[in-house]
């Protein structure tokens, strides 16, 4: 056993060097590491990765079990997968009082998923780390040539999961058979054909999350709960926060939960008329950026967020493409899209099938329309917000849909330039009220 301090704490840690790994970016220390966190999921020891590249099997995951600890010394680090061979998962933590610190886990573009939490796990914090290199195999007979791509995918029956201060990048979808090419930074979910209830009290922070892709369907984030297909989801109690996003090709966040708060991230759109589809529309230009947050679910605050960059968007943030969303809050974000990009059909918020929404002291600039609820729309508030769009509408309440209606809305106190119209209200609409 070896003792080392680590900022004035003593921990008693197994050192994988001194267990026998070699960490010289070549030998397989696959078996020495397992070894080790094995002992230390025993003995709640520490698993202490001094400086070194440590190469393990992508064929063989390793499994980090409950309290256990993984500390290294940030950047020099490193676990990376061997350039040989294929794998689902890189690591795999499954169980409770587990933590990994200060270290880079390089997928090495050899896994589908560079760090897998399995169902049913609780208090795991990942914190001041590195995730990077996931994709799909190049081998069309092998099972990992297709499906979801993750940096870090979290299971269900999950409970108080921090990541934090965490860099998650390089994670690309390339090999479509049906479907869509579909990449996720961070992929929160359920254990597919599971009863398992999605993830609680999940909170994902101060990371920088960068180049998911492609434009087909990479995002940074994506928060799932399959239970909502049949109307059962439940408030989540998580939060995404204080997170930076750039290069996530078509959304940084895109949330299918109820009783999320997302809150004071900062989304850069770098794209400008250079964003392909890769996929079943292969070359074809996608938007700059679809959107910066996707919301389809009810129940959501989005707070102080920061959407900027020199591309615009589909939608930067759109609620409801279709369900029935309830309770959003949206206040005090502020969302602008470039000034020498394309606008047409864009819109700062687009609002679906929405009721009881606010949208409170937003600043909004450019984009063919500010506001834009464009299916059924019912007791909203659309209050103090500061709207600029030269070329297009501010508010725009109508609909091209037969059959949907806008009603029960007051717009107060909006300061509104625009190029076209401030509000638009339509003949059928109900109720609505401007001051």
């Amino acid at each position: 056993m070896l003792v080392i301090t680590h900022k004035q704490e003593e921990i008693s840690v197994i050192d994988v060097k001194r267990a026998g790994a070699r960490g010289d970016g070549k030998t397989d220390d696959t078996a020495v590491i397992q070894r080790a966190l094995q002992q230390a999921a025993q003995s709640k020891d520490t698993v202490y990765f001094p400086d070194g590249v440590y190469i393990i099997d992508p064929a063989r995951t390793l499994s980090v079990g409950s309290n256990t600890s993984i500390l290294g010394n940030g950047k020099t680090s490193v676990i990376k997968a061997a350039s040989s061979g294929f794998g689902w998962d890189m690591i795999r933590v499954q169980g409770s009082n587990i933590n990994i610190n200060n270290i880079s886990l390089d997928g090495n573009n050899r896994v589908n998923r560079v760090l897998a939490i399995g169902g049913g796990s609780s208090n795991i914090v990942i914190n001041n780390s590195s995730v990077a290199n996931a994709t799909h195999s190049t081998d069309k007979k092998s099972d990992y040539y297709v499906g979801v791509v993750s940096g870090i995918v979290i299971y269900g029956n999950t409970n108080s999961i921090t990541i934090s201060n965490t860099e998650i990048y390089n994670v690309s979808a390339t090999n479509v058979s049906e479907g869509s090419l579909i990449a996720r930074g961070i992929f929160v979910t359920t254990t597919w054909g599971s009863k398992e209830k999605i993830g609680k009290k999940i909170l994902i922070s101060g990371c920088y999350i960068h180049h998911i892709s492609p434009a087909d369907d990479g995002d940074g984030i994506y928060y799932e709960d399959p239970a909502m297909d049949n109307n059962k989801g439940e408030n989540t109690g998580s939060i995404i926060a204080n997170n930076r996003f750039t290069y996530c090709s078509k959304r940084a966040i895109k949330i299918y939960a109820q009783g999320m708060q997302i809150q004071s991230n900062q989304i850069e759109n770098p794209f400008l008329n250079n964003n392909y589809y890769k996929g079943t529309k292969k070359g074809t230009p996608a938007p700059d950026m679809y959107s910066a947050i996707s919301i389809y679910g009810s129940n959501n605050v989005v707070v102080n967020n920061i959407i900027n960059g020199v591309g615009s968007f589909y939608a930067a943030f759109e609620v409801s493409a279709g369900d029935l969303i309830e309770n959003t809050l949206i206040q005090g974000n502020s969302i602008s899209m470039g000034d020498k990009s394309n606008i047409a059909g864009t819109t700062a918020i687009r609002l679906g099938n929405v009721r009881g929404f606010q949208l409170l002291n937003n600043n909004i600039s450019n984009g063919e329309r500010g506001v834009w609820t464009w299916q059924n729309a019912d007791q909203g508030m659309i209050q103090g917000n500061s709207i600029v769009v030269r070329k297009g509408t501010g508010i725009d309440l109508t609909t091209y849909l037969s059959g949907y209606v806008q009603k029960n809305i007051t717009c107060i106190g909006n300061n509104i330039t625009a190029g076209k119209a401030k509000i638009v209200i339509p003949p059928r609409a109900i109720n609505i009220v401007i001051k």
